[in-house]
Parts: structure tokens; sequence; C-alpha cells
């Protein structure tokens, strides 16, 4: 079993073409450009850098950030192939370096999933030293609802005709463990891959503690693209100011 998006990077974004992307990273940039008082930032948890080439391509001077070389390698080739000049490091995101301050650190689709409760402290923690005065911290994450009533337990699967998967979740009290298998076309044969996520059911009243925790002194709370909380929300917005 692999570590999460080894199979993952090269198909990532072909399998998400019909998550909305589009309309995502343009109300990212909108975010940015409402709330940044800057143009130097960092895209953590980049993976291939969709968000990433969204607001290079919005003006912003970005650099993304993920630990997975896989995926690296991916938003390298990405950004290339959309003639755009972006640095892209591996780095862990619950303690940047070699940055100087920046304007505003992003943390798109459930990034802040990926880490425990302590990693997440860690990581709202190094966001705060890294982030200038008046700097801005946007990310999402899954909520308990989704995390327990949609995505726990269940199994979903997608058959295309040059890759397919198969996603097995089992709920644990804190987590959900991810186990899935990619099928990737190779000439008349398909190569299958298998690799394991761990997503961390965070509520909404933790991540907005650690936040304040971590310096942050002015939070707003939303539910996905701008919209009311609500019991059955499945992701909520954070856009945090220090």
């Amino acid at each position: 079993m692999n570590e999460a998006y080894v199979a993952l990077s090269k198909v990532y974004e072909f399998l998400m073409d019909d998550e909305g992307y589009s309309a995502w990273a343009e109300h990212v940039v909108s975010l940015l450009k409402k709330h940044a008082k800057g143009k130097v930032g960092i895209d953590a948890a980049c993976g291939s850098g969709y968000f990433t080439r969204a607001q290079k391509a919005a003006g912003f001077d970005v650099t993304g950030v993920d630990l997975s070389e896989e995926m690296l390698t991916e938003a390298v080739a990405l950004a290339q192939k959309h003639n755009m000049n972006i640095r892209f490091l591996r780095q862990d995101m619950t303690c940047l370096k070699s940055f100087k301050k920046v304007d505003f650190i992003t943390v798109v689709n459930d990034g802040v999933n990926y880490l425990s409760p302590e990693r997440l402290q860690k990581a709202f923690s190094s966001f705060y030293r890294q982030l200038a005065a008046g700097g801005v911290l946007i990310f999402d994450f899954s909520t308990e609802y989704k995390l327990k009533n949609v995505v726990g337990d269940n199994m979903f699967g997608e058959d295309c005709e040059d890759v397919s998967y198969l996603w097995f979740n089992k709920l644990e009290s804190d987590r959900i463990i991810m186990d899935l298998s990619v099928f990737t076309k190779e000439g008349e044969l398909y190569r299958k891959q298998e690799e394991r996520h761990v997503q961390y059911i965070h509520r909404t009243e933790f991540v907005l503690a650690a936040l304040e925790k971590a310096g942050f002194c002015s939070v707003t709370a939303q539910a996905f693209m701008g919209g009311k909380i609500a019991p059955d929300t499945q992701r909520i917005e954070i856009i945090a100011k220090k």
C-alpha cells in the first residue's frame, strides 16, 4: 500500500475535472483580492498545483508547498505546460521555513483534514509565524457531518476509458481511513496501484479555538463558497487574519 497521492498524482486533476474546480479557484482568488494586503503568498498542500496556477494567473506571487514528491513533480510539469514560472517546494506545512514573511497562505481542498489535532495546531502556529502583520490565512476543511455521514463507511468509484478507481472508506472514532485502488490504462492492459489516505475529523469549535491559540485575532467561518453554515454543511471555509 503506497502513501497518499503516489498513484493519484498523474490522474488527480483529470479525476477532479467535474468537481467545479474552475469556479472554486475563482472563488479563492476573489477571497485573496478582498482580504490579502499584498501579492506574496504560499499555497500549502498545493498538490498538483491547480489552485497555485490560478493564483499565479491572477497576478499573485505564490509558491506551492507540498509533502508529496509525486504531486510536486506533476505540479512542476503542469506549470511548465501552462508557461508559468512557479516555485514549488517540498516542505511540511507544520514547520514552514526558508521564507520571508508573506501576505497570505492558502490551504485548499481538505489539506488540514490530513493533519491530526496536534499537527493542526502546529500548522496554525507555523502559518502565524510565516505571515506578515495583517496577513491572511484562507483554508477549508471537510466537516464532521460530511466525514461521518457522507464519506464514512462508504465506497465510491468511477470507470473512465483511461483511468478508473475504487475508493473504500472506514470510519473510526476521530478519522477516516481511505483505501484507494487506481487503474491506469497502459496499452491494452491496466496498471493497478493502491494507496491509503487518512483524514481527521475536526469539529468547527476546535478549529476556531486552535486558530485563537495560535494568535489569530480575526476569524470568519462560512460554508463553502461563502454560504451560511448549517447542520448538514459539508465544507467550511475559514478566513483568519494576523
